[in-house]
């Protein structure tokens, strides 16, 4: 198992927060944590999700990305996924959560808006 870890700082539109290890049942309440304090965003900023060293991520950690999207969202901010690993990026598409969240291929800054 690798630790999770999630780094928070601020990019030019909003906030990033890269998400690194296993995403698991164990602590995915850490992110949700973090989606609350990112909620802050302010109406038309963006909370940018890096997964580039996303290791491993259970039904909990994408139950825990939809809570995310969700506090954002009802903030009035956006959220985008950047660096979708392979093996997540196909989970997302037979979730049908492709349609849910923007994924984007590039990380910071996020300036093709």
């Amino acid at each position: 198992m690798k630790p999770l870890t999630i780094t928070t700082s601020h990019a030019p539109v909003g906030l990033v927060l890269a998400v690194s290890g296993d995403l698991d049942h164990t602590n995915a309440q850490r992110l949700r944590h973090s989606g609350q304090e990112a909620a802050a965003v302010a109406p038309g900023r963006l909370l940018e999700v890096n997964l580039n060293d996303l290791a491993f991520c259970d039904s909990s950690g994408i139950t825990a990305l939809i809570a995310v999207r969700n506090h954002v969202v009802s903030a009035g901010g956006e959220v985008v996924l950047v660096a979708v690993p392979a093996n997540m990026r196909r989970l997302l598409h037979l979730t049908g959560l492709d349609q849910v969240f923007d994924i984007r291929d590039t990380v910071s800054p996020l300036t093709d808006r």
